[in-house]
């Protein structure tokens, strides 16, 4: 795998799959619904190659490529959450109660809900590599007891309140 370059397209190595396969992926409503398409399969034997997946990890998959399905632009200079606590007109591009809804979401389908909405508040352009990286880190998280100050939550708001309360973010 190559270093990416500004102006790259997201995941160039699908671009192939057109549009139409794009399209199906953001009319998805949840993970569940995104596991039911051929282009997540795709993709799935593309990444494990000669391993047979798991369940879970398809799961997580569908999670992190449903959402990216809705990026248009890869903006690899912000981070997902800074991006969020960014200034727009004297405010940050997502409310801070928003934010909380989204830091706590009950399970993968409210937070892929929250998470598409993040995704369009952002006009559907952010650094790809940091919010796949995000959302698979959250997926461990959901499985896993890891130590708190390690926590996909605290990475997020810290970024996210840094760049709100930041004068010139």
């Amino acid at each position: 795998m190559q270093a990416r370059e500004k102006g790259d397209p997201p995941l160039p190595q699908f671009n192939h799959q057109g549009r139409g396969e794009r399209a199906k992926l953001r009319r998805c409503q949840t993970p569940e619904d995104v596991l039911l398409q051929a282009s997540l399969h795709h993709l799935a034997l593309a990444l494990f190659a000669s391993d047979k997946p798991k369940p879970q990890q398809l799961l997580d998959l569908a999670l992190v490529a449903g959402i990216l399905s809705h990026v248009d632009q890869d903006d690899f200079a912000h981070k997902f959450a800074a991006s969020l606590g960014s200034k727009k007109a004297d405010r940050p591009a997502m409310s801070e109660m928003r934010f909380q809804q989204l830091q706590t979401s009950r399970d993968p389908d409210d937070f892929y809900r929250q998470l598409r909405r993040a995704v369009d508040l952002l006009g559907n352009k952010l650094d790809v590599i940091d919010l796949a990286q995000s959302l698979f880190d959250w997926c461990h998280e959901q499985r896993e007891n890891v130590e708190p100050a390690k926590r996909l939550k605290l990475r997020w708001a810290t970024d996210y309140y840094t760049a709100s309360l930041t004068k010139n973010a």
